[in-house]
């Protein structure tokens, strides 16, 4: 698994996940997603187009950033999943709290 850091300004976070989130690779990303994301406090656009795989693990992870931005007052929207992540999220009903944007305009939209 891979973090990479889109261009973010004053407002807006980005960032990008590569390969597998599962068992293993959560205790290796965790602490640096937590810093890009959750502790800069600004809406926050995660695009997992290249993630080809999430754990339950994966996604508490998701959700623990989610939750840190919502105190902060800020808002995190998925981006582009491919379809077995996609379904896999939607399975575990966490579309209701992280919102999916198919586009990068329908991203920014979402976070209002």
């Amino acid at each position: 698994m891979e973090l990479h850091t889109g261009e973010s300004s004053d407002t807006v976070t980005r960032v990008a996940l590569v390969g597998m989130l599962d068992m293993v690779s959560v205790g290796e990303i965790e602490t640096k997603f937590t810093a890009a994301t959750a502790s800069r406090g600004t809406n926050t656009i995660v695009d997992i187009s290249q993630m080809s795989f999430i754990a339950s693990l994966g996604m508490g992870v998701l959700v623990s950033a989610y939750k840190a931005l919502k105190r902060k007052g800020a808002k995190m929207v998925l981006l582009n999943p491919q379809a077995d992540v996609e379904c896999a999220l939607k399975a575990a009903r966490l579309q209701d709290i992280l919102p999916i944007a198919h586009s990068e305009d329908e991203a920014v939209r979402l976070l209002g």
